[in-house]
Formats: structure tokens, C-alpha cells, sequence
């Protein structure tokens, strides 16, 4: 009888795992699949694709502060961006800069390395950064 009764005990412990397993393995595969079709839901509502924008650009040798003529050896650009692209920016670089310069009336600055963006209440959104046309690194887009 301790014979049947431990195998009686033996049989059911397996079956029950097995039953549980079984079932756990459809949750986690039913929780996958749902939480796949809600990020894939939320990838199909953006696409990569190119925007015009307003804006401004110069070239020039020197710097900013001093500009001269574009030469062979000495050739830079600076962008000025502004509108809706360049509120985006502004609100990805949160957050404002405090006690720099131009941060007074109302404007509001944010600066990540050579990118600099700021708001004014009466003037709107506005990005400024650069380039080296020579050696192709960032620099500044704007004196201050």
C-alpha cells in the first residue's frame, strides 16, 4: 500500500507541474505577443522620413565674432533654425540654462555642446550650431 499511495503522489506531482508550466508558458507567450502588437502599434504611427524647415545660413573664414572671407583653408558654415523644427529641438534639449548670456528678457536658452536653441516670447523658437567645412567638426553657430 506505501507503494501505491507514493506512486499515486509521484504521478499527480508531475502532471501538475506539467499542467502549470503548460499554462504559464501560454501567459508569457500571451503576454509577449500583446505587448509585441502594442509596441508595433506605437512604431506604426512614426515613420523616418526628411521635413523641410525655415532657416538661415552663411559661410565664412574666421570667426564668428570676426568674419572674413571663405578661403580654401579657413571655410565654415552656421545655421539659424527656426519654427516648428526648432521648437522640437528646444524641447528635446531641456532643460534652460540659467545666468548665461542672452538669458535675460523673457529668453530661455538651452545649449547641448555646439548646439545652442533659445526662445524669446516675441521672436519664437530659434537653433543656431555649425561647421568646420574644413575639417568637418561642430562649432558654434552663434557669438553668444
Amino acid at each position: 500500500m506505501m507503494i501505491s499511495c507514493g506512486m499515486a503522489i509521484h504521478a499527480t506531482g508531475p502532471l501538475n507541474q506539467g499542467s502549470f508550466m503548460r499554462r504559464l508558458s501560454l501567459f508569457v507567450i500571451l503576454i509577449l505577443a500583446v505587448g509585441g502588437m502594442v509596441v508595433a502599434h506605437a512604431v506604426q504611427g512614426w515613420t523616418f522620413s526628411y521635413h523641410p524647415f525655415q532657416g538661415r545660413y552663411a559661410i565664412y573664414g574666421g570667426g564668428l565674432g570676426d568674419p572674413l572671407a571663405p578661403s580654401s583653408k579657413d571655410k565654415r558654415i552656421a545655421f539659424w533654425i527656426d519654427g516648428k523644427v526648432a521648437r522640437q529641438m528646444f524641447d528635446a534639449m531641456g532643460p534652460d540654462l540659467r545666468n548665461v548670456c542672452g538669458a535675460e528678457g523673457g529668453q530661455r536658452i538651452r545649449q547641448r555642446a555646439q548646439l545652442s536653441c533659445s526662445y524669446h516670447p516675441r521672436d519664437g523658437y530659434r537653433c543656431n550650431f555649425g561647421f568646420d567645412l574644413v575639417t568637418g567638426l561642430s562649432i558654434g553657430g552663434s557669438l553668444c
